[in-house]
């Protein structure tokens, strides 16, 4: 944000060259006129010294594009004029561009700026005297002392403005910089939002669409001939069905953060689901041997959703892919961790089919530090191994 006061913000570069013209053209008065009431040394003529305050004043006009120019410019028609007699030292003109030097310039040209028009601002009080030896005893040293001081403080004040300018340029740095990391931090949560809802969605739908598809070719192929199989499919698939819609419910109404029809979510899905989902692998035509060792014992919750997430999807994997009718589900629970092992004994593949499932299982390992691994059996088969740590937040 700028931190100028709203005036100083709505001027332009054009706005502040056009008060230097003014300025300009207001000293080239008071220089003109002071060239005009001097009698000049060496029988100079007078229209030289209307000149160099003309030139020594259209400086200023310049200093905002060229400042160490309108110093140079500067000081040596001040140094000329000295010597000339024509008039006493320009002081105003050289501090107004002193001051832009130190404010546009590197801090070395700024400090040698300085040192050159003190110095020349000496030689001038020195021509000064010697062109006007009986103006007191003092008038040197307070000339030399007031033109130094007014040098100084001009230099000083554009070092500051360059500083204050800095710090000001820092801040509005430092704040774009924490608004470009917010809307960074924004895109990412909400892409990692999109993930975890693509995931939940695909968890909860493949495995009961997977048991539905099944079942349907089932009850085709056997309604003709056998209409009490054909009759239990349908069952089969109504009863899977309900429950991919109440889940979907139960989703829809968590991204929505309310339940629909005012209906309570229905809970979480965990460890303890995992019989009545081998008894719906069932119904897809895999036998699910489900193994449990250890000390079975409550889990996080999310810990919970992660395992039964990944044995669902497995178990999907076997319906589609393995070509089998058996399955194989162990959950071993460790001192501190908990381990799913799920095999088949199908024909197996490479896990680069392309689908989203072993991406999906690997992200959710991923999220709570877990280890996880996939691929074909030395013979026949697949094997998804998993090893979530449990009381590790995600």
């Amino acid at each position: 944000m700028d931190q100028r006061p709203p005036f100083t913000r709505r001027l332009t570069f054009a706005h502040w060259v056009g008060l230097d013209v003014v300025v300009a053209l207001l000293l080239t008065v008071a220089l003109v006129s002071s060239a005009w009431d001097v009698r000049p040394y060496f029988g100079v003529p007078v229209v030289i010294g209307v000149g160099l305050a003309c030139a020594i004043a259209a400086t200023v006009a310049i200093r905002r594009w060229r400042p160490v120019l309108a110093l140079a410019m500067a000081v040596a028609g001040s140094v000329a004029s000295a010597f000339l007699g024509f008039s006493k030292d320009p002081m105003i003109a050289l501090a107004l561009i002193v001051y832009m030097v130190a404010l546009l310039r590197p801090a070395r040209t700024a400090a040698v700026a300085l040192v050159v028009v003190e110095v020349a601002m000496a030689v001038d009080a020195v021509a000064v005297r010697a062109a006007a030896p009986f103006s007191g005893p003092n008038s040197l040293t307070s000339q030399v002392v007031a033109t130094g001081v007014v040098q100084l403080a001009a230099w000083c004040a554009g070092v500051a403005m360059r500083q204050a300018r800095a710090y000001g340029e820092g801040l509005r740095e430092q704040a774009e910089r924490q608004a470009q990391i917010k809307v960074e931090q924004a895109r990412r949560a909400i892409s990692e939002e999109r993930l975890r809802i693509a995931r939940e969605l695909h968890d909860a739908v493949a495995h009961s669409m997977s048991v539905i598809a099944v079942q349907a070719g089932v009850g085709h192929y056997v309604i003709g001939t056998r209409p009490d199989e054909a009759a239990k499919a349908l069952a089969a698939i109504e009863t899977t069905s309900r429950a991919v819609l109440q889940e979907m419910r139960g989703l829809l109404g968590v991204l929505r953060d309310e339940t629909p029809g005012g209906e309570v979510a229905p809970p979480a899905r965990g460890v303890a689901d995992l019989p009545a989902l081998a008894e719906q692998t069932g119904r897809a035509g895999v036998r699910v041997d489900l193994q449990l060792r250890g000390r079975p014992r409550d889990l996080p919750s999310g810990i919970d959703l992660t395992a039964y997430r990944i044995v669902q999807e497995a178990l999907t994997n076997v319906v589609k892919h393995a070509g089998t009718d058996n399955g194989r589900v162990l959950l071993t629970y460790g001192v501190d961790d908990l381990c799913i092992e799920v095999t088949d004994d199908g024909a197996g593949c490479d896990g680069s089919d392309g689908g989203h499932g072993l991406i999906g299982m690997r992200e959710r390992v991923a999220a709570y530090g877990g280890e996880f691994s996939a691929g074909p059996l030395p013979l026949r088969g697949f094997r998804v191994a998993v090893r979530l740590p449990i009381g590790v937040p995600a």
